[in-house]
């Protein structure tokens, strides 16, 4: 019984000994959220577009092979254009109705996808292709390796910004420094540029069309930063 008393003991004198870091008066800190912007305009470097050709008929093997073959016309001829990247996207084959009953013929509709940075060569293309396909739609953008490149550059300048900017809300509190809690950055800016295009039933037989008139513009990309410091206060004695 004695010695669960003393042990009793033993253990409220070391819960009332302070360790050494509690014992140390901790400085003294205030919280302000800070936030920070830089934007730039850039011109679009990349025109994608997309055509399709549809057919319709009852002889659903017959329309199949007939869009088939235009659609490899189409493929081929872009193939054909150095620094094109041609892609075969939707290929939709539906049953048509009239009044709500089958009518027995049948729709079938692909579509293929072009993207290049040479608008000139691209525009050319179009004209060409328009001669058995239809354009859906052309729209402009930035590569992935400028919107990289302009990015880290507006990033710079904004944690350049929230420094200076942390820094001279210290100084109007009379802080000796600060230290940064929390920072989140964002971007933003559009990622496509559609231009509006006249949708069209694609022709069976050769047109001739002229190639589009296409103008990249440009779009505004922001980098922006939303933070929180601690100001380091000097406290009075």
């Amino acid at each position: 019984m004695m010695s669960k008393m003393k042990l009793l003991l033993l253990l409220c004198l070391m819960g009332s000994i302070p360790l050494s870091g509690a014992a140390e008066e901790q400085p003294g800190y205030d919280r302000i959220s800070l936030s920070v912007a830089a934007s730039e305009k850039v011109g679009n470097d990349t025109l994608n577009a997309i055509l399709y050709f549809q057919a319709q008929g009852r002889n659903i093997s017959e329309v199949s092979d007939k869009v088939n073959q235009v659609i490899a016309w189409g493929v081929d001829h872009a193939a054909r254009v150095p620094d094109i990247d041609v892609q075969t996207l939707d290929y939709q084959t539906r049953p048509l109705y009239q009044d709500g009953k089958p009518t027995g013929s049948w729709l079938v509709r692909h579509s293929i996808r072009l993207e290049s940075r040479d608008a000139a060569s691209l525009s050319s293309l179009l004209g060409e292709l328009q001669k058995k396909l239809a354009i859906q739609h052309i729209g402009y953008r930035l590569s992935p390796d400028k919107r990289r490149h302009v990015e880290d550059a507006l990033i710079k300048r904004v944690i350049t910004r929230f420094k200076q900017r942390a820094h001279l809300v210290a100084q109007q509190f009379d802080a000796g420094d600060f230290r940064i809690v929390s920072l989140g950055i964002s971007s933003s800016g559009e990622q496509h540029r559609p231009i509006p295009m006249m949708r069209t039933m694609a022709m069976s037989e050769p047109l001739e069309m002229a190639a589009p008139v296409l103008e990249s513009g440009e779009q505004m990309i922001q980098v922006g930063i939303e933070g929180v410091i601690e100001l380091l206060l000097t406290r009075e004695p």
